[in-house]
């Protein structure tokens, strides 16, 4: 087998399973540093190692990324995303350190053959080895000439010693076999159930405002109304109108060329937009669709001048707002000085002002969103945005200043306030009917009265589950109430539980649990898949360790803080 393999490596030469992401390394879950340039001048660059793969030089990295986008592929696998990448990759140098310091041997030819025909990449349609499937992996990787010769074999042996550490890390995934039991029986219980619901949204306690209680709930939360901090700025607006008057008459050659431009759009609105004559048809005929008629310039001329002066005003607005933010930075003029005002009555401006606005509350203005947003990052020397396109032209924002933070006075938050109350009083008096329907419950069962027609008395609506596995349990139960109900016995009443605006309580009318022989399949099953389960996490959780162990000192400490 290993023959054949290298045989066909060799033949097909050098081939790629991916293209690779050169020089670009994914963002490991600690900081790279520099990069060292293209010269041979490696001044101030530093080694970030991390169990001898240094991850600042871009061969290494290129390396064991390629390593690991082709290790998932010959396993079958999908790295959906960067956490799950940078898990891998730092997993894999972690556990191929440790396998070289403990020794473990790389596979001979035999062994390697074995492991090859369990890789996913190579099995056919019946879930077996096919040399067919690896033939046409091969072909179809082999047009990109940028990875090494024979890295499939590297990456084979290096995945036969990861897993060989994997199985030694895990162990046989210890257990207790009660708990395989345990898990056994619960997904074997029978049981039969009855519940009983309250509508949230039919709940209508009458709820009496007093001030001194309203005062105490502004008290107690007063950090709800805290309003963040604010943005104080104004804008100068270069509306297109301005420039309606100053756009040029276009030459007829101006407005050929914009035609052809364009073309595509004149057509189709023309198209949507022209009359369709009506023919007459004798009886029997079936109308034909005619191909349209070439649309000409003149067809589309009014069209056409009217797009080409709307772009004329709009490229005018858009130099001069930017020309005005240029202005004010190549001549440094500071805000609200001769300058600056200077300039804005030589350019007929005025300053339009806004009212304060947090962050969140930027994209709620009729203004465009990122003008407003462009704010939070002036300040200091910069105090004017770059131009930005609004309704009807551009503008620049001209930064004020910030507002602290600050906690509204109760006046001030009064009707919000309490709205909030009414909704946290409905709240706990729904909770509170919870327990004293509950008790009601218990009390009628306790008096012989069926728990359906008990709770029908107290105006809840019912719903009757027969007898059922927890396994197969029926689709229109509630999954919070079949939970609750696998840790209950027979005859208990559960305390309202709310689930999607509804309180249910949980009557277990009858539940039985099976014995389970020690000859059980499923028994059987719940061992194995505990055992494997154990094992993954006790594996999972030394090589996190090890990966821990690995970084850069000052890495660490900043993950572990």
């Amino acid at each position: 087998m290993i023959s054949w393999i290298q045989h066909h490596l060799i033949r097909h030469g050098r081939w790629i399973f991916l293209t690779l992401l050169a020089l670009i390394i994914v963002a490991f879950v600690f900081t790279i540093g520099a990069t060292p340039g293209c010269t041979t001048d490696r001044s101030g660059y530093e080694e970030n190692l991390f169990y001898g793969i240094d991850l600042n030089s871009p061969r290494d990295s290129e390396v064991i990324i390629e390593k690991v986008q082709l290790s998932a592929i010959l396993n079958g696998q999908e790295i959906r995303s960067d956490e799950q990448f940078q898990n891998q990759l730092t997993s894999r140098i972690a556990l191929l350190h440790l396998a070289e310091e403990i020794g473990v041997p790389s596979p001979n030819q035999e062994t390697l053959s074995n492991y090859i025909t369990s890789k996913a990449a190579f099995l056919g349609a019946d879930g077996k080895f096919s040399t067919d499937a690896y033939t046409s992996f091969v072909d179809s990787m082999e047009s990109n000439p940028r990875t090494s010769q024979g890295l499939v074999l590297v990456v084979l042996e290096e995945d036969y010693r990861i897993n060989q550490i994997g199985s030694v890390l895990s162990g046989p995934g210890y257990l207790l076999p009660a708990e395989a039991i345990s898990q056994t029986q619960r997904r074997a219980t029978k049981l039969s159930l009855t519940t009983a619901e309250l509508n949230y949204a039919d709940f209508s306690p009458e709820i009496t405002i007093e001030e001194t209680a309203l005062r105490e709930y502004y008290e107690a939360n007063k950090l709800r109304y805290e309003i963040p901090e604010r943005i104080k700025a104004s804008y100068v607006y270069f509306s297109l109108e301005t420039y309606v008057e100053k756009v040029p008459e276009p030459s007829e050659a101006e407005l050929r060329e914009h035609f052809i431009s364009n073309q595509d759009g004149f057509v189709a609105d023309y198209e949507l937009t022209k009359p369709k004559p009506a023919e007459s048809l004798a009886d029997g005929e079936v109308e034909t669709p005619k191909e349209s008629d070439t649309v000409t310039f003149s067809d589309v001329r009014e069209a056409v001048t009217q797009s080409y002066l709307i772009e004329q005003e709009t490229r005018m607005a858009n130099e001069a707002a930017q020309g005005f933010a240029y202005t004010l930075y190549r001549d440094e003029i500071k805000r609200d000085s001769a300058a600056f005002k200077e300039l804005l009555n030589e350019a007929n401006l005025s300053l339009t002002e806004i009212e304060p606005y947090t962050l969140a509350g930027a994209k709620q203005r009729a203004l465009s969103s990122d003008l407003l947003e462009s704010a939070f990052k002036l300040g200091g020397n910069r105090y004017y945005s770059d131009a930005y396109a609004v309704d009807g032209g551009f503008a620049v924002l001209l930064y004020e200043g910030r507002i602290a933070p600050e906690i509204p006075d109760f006046e001030a938050v009064q009707p919000e306030l309490t709205n909030d109350y009414k909704t946290d009083e409905k709240r706990r008096l729904f909770n509170e009917s919870g327990e004293s329907l509950q008790a009601k419950l218990k009390a009628k069962i306790a008096e012989g009265i069926d728990f359906i027609e008990a709770a029908e008395a107290l105006g809840l609506g019912t719903a009757a589950f027969d007898t059922f596995s927890v396994q197969e349990a029926p689709r229109d139960l509630n999954r919070s109430a079949l939970q609750l109900a696998q840790s209950m016995q027979s005859g208990d009443i559960s305390p309202m539980l709310t689930s999607d605006g509804t309180g249910i309580f949980v009557y277990v009318a009858n539940k039985t649990v099976p014995e389970i022989a020690s000859d059980n399949e499923d028994l059987t099953q719940a061992e194995d898949f505990l055992a494997r389960y154990a094992a993954y996490t006790s594996g999972s959780a030394f090589t996190n360790e090890l990966v821990f162990l690995g970084l850069p000192e000052d890495t660490a400490e900043e993950l572990y803080e």
